[in-house]
């Protein structure tokens, strides 16, 4: 029995490791794809790159890529995170080819692209997943009849609602996106997929008995006002077109519900353990998600690829979008910053954002 016991013991250990080697890498690769976007954009605009890193502390693995450069491919120890080391960053440097040695222009190309592959590679990823998972669309699973004969239950149990008054019901992020949709209006209009075809019809809402089991085993019988249906949740697969229109909304769904959490911090309507969350957040959100399967995974790493071209877009100290700005002063100022003092700003927000992630961590966990 003991035996039995610890080979179970070790079984699960090693699936839990799995999940976790999983979400790293997933982890990973959203972070590779986004200092690939810098590295590429800077290749292709002429700057000198002194070393493109996977990982950070000391390197486990270097090459050197190009010699003429002295450019370096790396892998570090410490797989939460990685760079795109260009030459002049944060200083003067006497090559013409080092960062801010370039146009403004071409800067502001290069600190963007981080941003853009990792929203590319999340449409890429939605594109794919929508066509081959689905979104989550309402599926009637009851039908009740009205009161009033004479208003005909125009559902029937299969029906998946895929339109209500020509918008779109299906959708990942909001369940509950179907009572939103229906107006306050008695009369609505629906499209349903009923074996295979598109239907559109108008429904009424009207009273209805609604039966169900109580407590004691007993059936209960009430009478309800409104479309007389149950749902639950079937998968709605779209075409390669539809699926490239709904990846482009989906992500600013994203954006949008990452801009509602934010506003209900400062409204109290939410807490900052159940919102904001950092990198091991990041990873637990992608452990979960893999004990689900593939697809569940591919949503997580698109809708975190999302979020992490949003928040490094943010104009805060140390992030990409800050970077920005500092170019857009030297632009108009027709020179920049003291060096000195951008890079102190940088460095303390650097520091100060590793500790609000660390922080966000300890308050999910913890809170």
């Amino acid at each position: 029995m003991t035996q039995i016991l610890l080979c179970v013991s070790a079984g699960e250990v090693f699936k839990w490791i799995g999940y976790i080697v999983i979400a790293m890498i997933c982890f990973m690769f959203m972070i590779v794809v986004h200092e690939l976007g810098h590295y590429t954009a800077g290749k292709l605009l002429g700057f000198r790159i002194n070393e493109f890193a996977i990982g950070f502390g000391p390197a486990i693995f270097k090459k050197t890529t190009n010699a003429e450069t002295g450019e370096v491919f790396s892998l570090r120890c410490i797989p939460a995170g990685g760079f795109c080391a260009f030459e002049g960053e944060d200083e003067e440097a006497n090559s013409p080819k080092s960062f801010n040695a370039q146009p403004v222009w071409k800067r502001i190309i290069v600190l963007a692209s981080g941003v853009l592959f990792n929203f590319i590679s999340a449409l890429i990823i939605l594109n794919v997943f929508f066509m081959a998972y689905g979104e989550a669309a309402p599926v009637i699973v009851d039908t009740y009849q009205f009161v009033d004969e004479t208003n005909e239950q125009l559902f029937e149990e299969g029906d998946m609602i895929v339109k209500v008054n020509g918008k779109y019901a299906y959708s990942l992020l909001e369940s509950g996106k179907l009572g939103e949709l229906i107006s306050e209006n008695d009369e609505n209009e629906f499209t349903v997929i009923r074996d295979g075809k598109e239907i559109t019809f108008t429904a009424y809402k009207s009273d209805y008995e609604y039966s169900s089991v109580g407590e004691d085993g007993e059936t209960e019988t009430e009478v309800k006002n409104g479309l007389g249906i149950s749902y639950g949740f079937g998968q709605y697969k779209l075409g390669y077109f539809q699926a490239v229109a709904r990846a482009f909304n989906f992500c600013g769904d994203v954006v949008e519900l990452i801009f509602k959490s934010i506003g209900q911090l400062f409204t109290g309507a939410a807490k900052v353990k159940d919102t904001m969350g950092g990198t091991i957040t990041a990873v637990s959100s992608l452990v979960q998600l893999s004990q689900t399967g593939f697809a569940a995974v591919a949503y997580g790493v698109a809708v975190l690829s999302v979020s992490i071209a949003f928040m490094n877009i943010l104009p805060l100290p140390a992030l990409d979008g800050s970077r920005i700005v500092f170019a857009i002063i030297e632009w108009i100022r027709k020179k920049p910053l003291n060096r000195k003092v951008e890079g102190i700003i940088h460095a303390v927000g650097l520091v100060l954002l590793i500790g609000l992630a660390v922080t966000f961590d300890l308050l999910h966990f913890f809170g």
